[in-house]
């Protein structure tokens, strides 16, 4: 019999840096077993032993009935959601298209916002063309295979991730639904229309940065320079928001961004957490890891460097990338047994909610 026992917040720090997100339901176990080590020692030696450890523990319960929930259109926010209801009856009028590995920056954004409006929505998922083929049924409903897709009330469908947001935010509105881009004859719309434009640059100069490297060393301080305008921007309003309000805007910019922080730290050298020099930044960052949505469709650092460079195209290491590219990938001697505390202060920083939120929030 093999027995293993971990702290369970080291052992919840290693299962967090590996989690495919592809593989819910076995990783929930895993960790709900893992958390319920603290004291006792877990017996290994079977699946059904580490299934019955792990469904009595109190995460485990968490997690069985949040799979409950979900099956219902309810619950938390999660990857293996296929209807999301919002306690409302009836069919709902959304169906969302989105890529079977949660890989995709613009379905992200389409996701952040159902969820954040509250709108009752249907769950296909579609291969993206990096990692496997799309279903013939969704290319005679959208030929040029994009993702994400909205089908409104089995009629309409939709692609390209801003025109959807902006439709859903014309077609959902009141209480229930909070407004998410401002009104044309509002204070606020010349700004949005114009960061708009600055998070298309910032995009620009991260692909120079990482994927053109006929541009030297000029790239880095370009985008550096870029992200001091948008941190500007994000200390004009008084929370967290580049406007007075969760927007479009900011679902606009997150996606890539969140990209950013893994690619440059990986190929850049570059670390955009934690920066005095970028402060605006992070406080939005913190702003959207607290929101249930982002961290349902949030990934982490080595994900992203494994997965963007099949939809990007190559990514080329800049000087001194060595060091930061090992840390996020296990290279040589960087992961370690048992692994540090997860903490703001890491290369990859996590926001640490207390011992028995993170074993619960960890599935």
């Amino acid at each position: 019999i093999v027995s293993i026992s971990y702290t369970s917040r080291t052992a919840l720090s290693f299962i967090e840096s590996i989690k495919p997100k592809s593989i819910m339901s076995s990783r929930d176990l895993s960790v709900s077993a893992l958390s319920n080590s603290r004291s006792n020692s877990v017996d290994f030696s079977s699946w059904d032993s580490l299934k019955a450890s792990a469904i009595s523990s109190p995460t485990g319960q968490f997690l069985q009935e949040q799979e409950e929930l979900r099956a219902q259109g309810a619950g938390l926010p999660h990857t293996d959601a296929k209807i999301r209801l919002f306690g409302s009856t009836g069919e709902p009028r959304i169906t969302y298209f989105r890529d079977s590995a949660a890989w995709c920056p613009y379905c992200q954004k389409v996701w952040i916002l159902l969820e954040e409006k509250k709108i009752p929505y249907k769950v296909e998922k579609i291969n993206m063309r990096s990692y496997g083929d799309k279903p013939a049924a969704f290319l005679r409903m959208v030929p040029n295979g994009l993702l994400p897709a909205v089908i409104y009330d089995n009629k309409e469908v939709q692609t390209e991730s801003l025109d959807i947001m902006l439709t859903l935010d014309r077609m959902f509105t009141g209480e229930k639904h909070p407004k998410m881009w401002p009104n044309e004859k509002g204070p606020e719309y010349a700004r949005a229309t114009r960061l708009m434009k600055l998070e298309r640059l910032l995009f620009g100069l991260w692909c120079d940065l990482i994927f053109r490297p006929s541009f030297g060393g000029n790239a880095r301080k370009r985008f550096e320079d870029c992200l001091d305008e948008v941190n500007e921007e994000l200390c004009v309003c008084e929370g967290p928001w580049f406007l007075s309000f969760l927007s479009i805007v900011d679902l606009t910019f997150v996606t890539h961004v969140e990209r950013m922080c893994a690619s440059a730290a990986y190929w850049g050298a570059l670390n955009l957490r934690g920066q005095t020099r970028w402060v605006g930044i992070e406080r939005w960052l913190q702003a959207f890891e607290a929101l249930p949505s982002y961290q349902a469709t949030k990934s982490d650092y080595f994900t992203h460097v494994m997965d963007i460079p099949p939809q990007y195209g190559p990514a080329y290491p800049n000087p001194g990338w060595e060091a930061m590219s090992g840390i996020i990938s296990g290279r040589g001697s960087a992961w370690k047994l048992p692994l540090p505390p997860l903490s703001p202060e890491a290369l990859e920083p996590h926001l640490d909610p207390g011992e028995e939120p993170a074993r619960c929030n960890a599935g």
